[in-house]
């Protein structure tokens, strides 16, 4: 079934409003204060490269936005479960704004949300992740 002009305009108005409600909630640092929390210089090659492929980053009012929970600021580095996360919300094909609504949304697991927990339960973290990410199989 192919939808209409109006009502693709209606989903896309939607997504974009989802996606806007999803980042409203969430601490977020500029590209500045990401590389001062990881200790990079402002010439850092490796801030280009791999560290960009583990990291989860938002383009807002055409300038990147990282969400605070992912550093470890006394370590100054990104949580290792959180870049296992990363690359396993990406092998399962996850966007980042539905990785960044799983990480902001109460879990069981946890008192209060994943992204919280990174701090002092970074696998257990990812092992609620793999488990959520699974897909469902019916037999």
């Amino acid at each position: 079934m192919t939808l209409s002009y109006g009502e693709r305009r209606r989903e896309a108005a939607l997504r974009h409003a989802m996606r806007r409600q999803i980042l409203s909630g969430v601490e977020m640092v500029d590209e500045v204060e990401a590389r001062r929390l990881l200790a990079l210089a402002s010439t850092d090659l490796a801030w280009s490269s791999s560290l960009q492929e583990r990291i989860i980053r938002f383009r807002i009012a055409g300038k990147w936005s990282f969400p605070a929970f992912q550093f470890d600021s006394s370590n100054r580095r990104l949580y290792p479960g959180l870049v296992k996360i990363v690359a396993a919300s990406r092998a399962a094909g996850w966007s980042e704004f539905r990785l960044l609504n799983w990480m902001m949304c109460p879990h069981l697991d946890f008192d209060g949300v994943p992204a919280d927990a990174l701090r002092d339960q970074d696998e257990e973290v990812l092992e609620a992740f793999l488990r959520d990410s699974e897909p469902d199989c019916h037999g």
